[in-house]
Order: C-alpha cells, then structure tokens, then sequence
C-alpha cells in the first residue's frame, strides 16, 4: 500500500510542475496534496518548521505569480492600468485560449491597453513583450521553488 501512495506523491509533485505550462493545473495545491498524503497515509510530518516555510514558500509563489508580468509592464514604462491587464490575462488567458492563453492574452491585454491610452504602436508591442519575460521569469522562478519545496519534503522525512 505504501508503494500506491509513494506512487501518488510522485505523480502529484510532477502535475505540480506541469501546472507552470499549463496554468490550468493548480501546481502549489498539487504539492500540498503530496505532503498532505504523506502526512496522513505514510507518517506525520510533526516539524513546525516543515510546515510554517512550506505556507511561506506557496504564499510567496502565488503573490510572485500574479505581479511579477505586472512589474515589468511597469518598469517597460507601462502604466498601473496595463500591469493590471497582464494581471487579468493571466488568469482569464487559459480559459479563453487554453494553455497558449497563458502567454497570449497578457500581451494582448497589455499592448492593446497602453494603445488606448495613447502611448505609440511600437512602445505598446514593447510593454507586451515585458508582460512576456515577467511571464518567464516567474515561471522559472515557480519551478525554482517548488523544487527547493520538494527537496526541504524529502529532508525532513
């Protein structure tokens, strides 16, 4: 039995690392499953300190998610109102375009927003494509993290 639920961990913590593609797919919550199955079917995780930097490490991950594409629109010059288009499209993206909508909708939302507010054609693009790299950023430094997540797991068991 503990082979099924090692089997279940597994397959959890690599959905975990799907969910940066495809945003559809809740990666922190697919960790926490992990942990959690662990903690209940295996043996308890009795570590306050596994626990408290795990919250720290997801509440972390989320708030970096949704603003890291904003600041950038930002630093690109982009106004508060574009970053927070790259906010929204992120989260709506996926469900009008699928997975591509993760990447396409910020710039849309982006460009297409600095445009009617006046700000030249080419500038526009530009503040698109910064919604872009903080995209990749933060995907890369999702990744980061919840890797160290899964190492500090597999420390403390």
């Amino acid at each position: 039995m503990t082979f099924l639920w090692w089997s279940l961990i597994f397959i959890l913590f690599v959905l975990s690392f799907v969910g940066i593609i495809m945003p559809i797919l809740p990666g922190i919550p697919f960790i926490w499953a992990g942990f959690l199955i662990y903690h209940f079917a295996i043996e308890s995780i009795s570590s306050w300190n596994f626990w408290m930097s795990m919250i720290l490490i997801s509440v972390f991950i989320l708030v970096a998610d949704y603003f890291v594409s904003g600041h950038w629109v930002r630093r690109w010059g982009g106004s508060k109102v574009g970053s927070y288009g790259a906010v929204l499209g992120l989260l709506i993206g996926p469900f009008i375009f699928g997975p591509i909508g993760m990447v396409v909708l910020p710039f849309l939302l982006v460009t297409l927003i600095e445009v009617l507010r006046g700000v030249h054609f080419e500038k526009a693009i530009k503040m698109g494509l910064a919604s872009l790299i903080g995209l990749i950023g933060s995907s890369i430094a999702k990744g980061i993290l919840q890797l160290i997540m899964m190492i500090i797991f597999f420390f403390y068991i």
